[in-house]
Formats: C-alpha cells, sequence, structure tokens
C-alpha cells in the first residue's frame, strides 16, 4: 500500500499518472456515451413491461428513462475497468522500487 501513493504523490508518479488517467477517462466517457445511445431503444420496452406490472405509470415512465443508463454505466465498468486495472499494474510495475531507509 505505501508503495501505491507513489503512483500519484512523487515527483516523476504524479505526471505519469495523469498522463495514464486521464487518455482513460476519455475512454470511459466515450464508452458511456455510445452505451447509453446504443440502449435508448429499452425506454419503451421497459415502460411497457413494467407499466401493467406496477401499475404505476410514472414509476414505469422513470425507469424506462433510467434503463439506458443502466445499461451504460454496466457496459462502461465491463469495458474499462479491466484495461485501466492492467495499465495501472503496469504503471505500477514501472516505477523504481523504494528506496529502504534503516
Amino acid at each position: 500500500m505505501r508503495r501505491s501513493w507513489s503512483l500519484a504523490w512523487t515527483r516523476t508518479g504524479a505526471p505519469r499518472f495523469l498522463l495514464l488517467a486521464l487518455p482513460l477517462a476519455a475512454v470511459a466517457a466515450g464508452v458511456l456515451r455510445l452505451a447509453v445511445q446504443a440502449a435508448l431503444p429499452l425506454r419503451p420496452v421497459v415502460r411497457e413491461l413494467l407499466e401493467p406490472a406496477t401499475g404505476n405509470f410514472f414509476a414505469a415512465y422513470y425507469a424506462g428513462i433510467l434503463a439506458p443508463v443502466v445499461v451504460g454505466v454496466l457496459v462502461t465498468a465491463a469495458l474499462v475497468l479491466p484495461v485501466a486495472c492492467t495499465a495501472f499494474a503496469v504503471l505500477h510495475g514501472r516505477l523504481r522500487p523504494p528506496v529502504r531507509r534503516g
């Protein structure tokens, strides 16, 4: 755990961390946007399934609005998290080992 702090709190670690984190954040935002747009046809399907089941138009309406967002977040997590974890593990492995004192 102590060595992990060197990713973000050292002179050499901070720029590397930012150079890796910013593109990963941009990729995550792009994947989220694409996944939500691709899942938009779920809105009427969810509404039509939930309205008779719940008898509540408003609950079905808002569930229909949120369904593409939920799908987008799950798809983004499934696609981006493995890549991000691997990239940060490689960066962590490339940092110099800590200096032992004492």
